[in-house]
């Protein structure tokens, strides 16, 4: 019984010299490789059953501050994840994902329900900013600081600015999209943005509901051709 020769990779000029092999080669080859795939699988199974060493930044991670929690429970606006906050909740999370330290920053409602309040909106602003530098201080690199602005109110929110760089050392400034019928590019604003771009900040931006008239009337439906009314024909 002759042996057949069967090249492999003839068609690869990548690969080096064309490598010929006969049939009983072929199969102790393969067998060879169906041990070293074994082993490899063996391994990647070891490696995933391995914890991960925390190493990822996790630059979304929110907090319930006890003073900010108590605000939105007096407003009816608390939910149970919000209520059921714990700082070993989050390190427990952290750790599975392998996150070395999460950014804390403000979540909606932040304090916008407390817009025409604007000492209480300043204050929970503030204590919410020193708990989480209380955390930083208790948990030595695992969290950061995107610091919460009492906005739309822009004096008492420059004010946080400042406190919040110059004493709390944050890493940046947590704002929503929008507040109330303001976007973040009404020059209402404006005041905000210059002295965060003369500190050249990092500003973090979290989504929010729209409650702008301007955007309900955006999104109605505008009157049909149908409904129309005919122009007159000329005389």
């Amino acid at each position: 019984m002759t042996q057949a020769r069967h090249k492999l990779l003839s068609g690869c000029t990548c690969c080096g010299p064309v490598v010929t092999l006969g049939r009983r080669e072929f199969v102790a080859g393969g067998l060879a490789a169906l041990g070293l795939g074994a082993f490899a699988a063996s391994g990647i199974e070891a490696l995933a059953q391995t914890p991960a060493k925390p190493h990822r930044i996790d630059v979304h991670h929110h907090i319930s501050p006890p003073t900010w929690l108590d605000a939105v429970k007096k407003a009816k606006l608390d939910n149970p994840p919000l209520a059921n906050w714990s700082t070993q909740k989050s390190l427990d999370d952290m750790d599975k994902a392998g996150i070395a330290t999460a950014i804390a920053s403000p979540i909606t409602p932040q304090v916008t329900f407390l817009a025409s309040d604007k000492e209480t909106a300043a204050r929970v602003a503030r204590e919410s900013n020193e708990y989480t530098k209380k955390l930083m201080s208790d948990h030595p690199g695992r969290f950061g600081l995107f610091a919460m602005l009492p906005l739309p109110n822009i004096d008492e929110s420059l004010k946080e600015i400042a406190f919040s760089f110059d004493t709390l050392k944050a890493d940046g400034v947590g704002v929503m999209t929008s507040y109330g019928d303001k976007w973040l590019g009404y020059p209402h604003f404006e005041p905000v943005w210059e002295e965060l771009n003369r500190r050249k900040a990092t500003v973090y931006t979290h989504p929010t509901g729209a409650a702008s008239t301007w955007c309900r009337e955006f999104q109605s439906p505008r009157p049909s051709s149908a409904s129309t009314p005919p122009a007159p024909s000329p005389a």
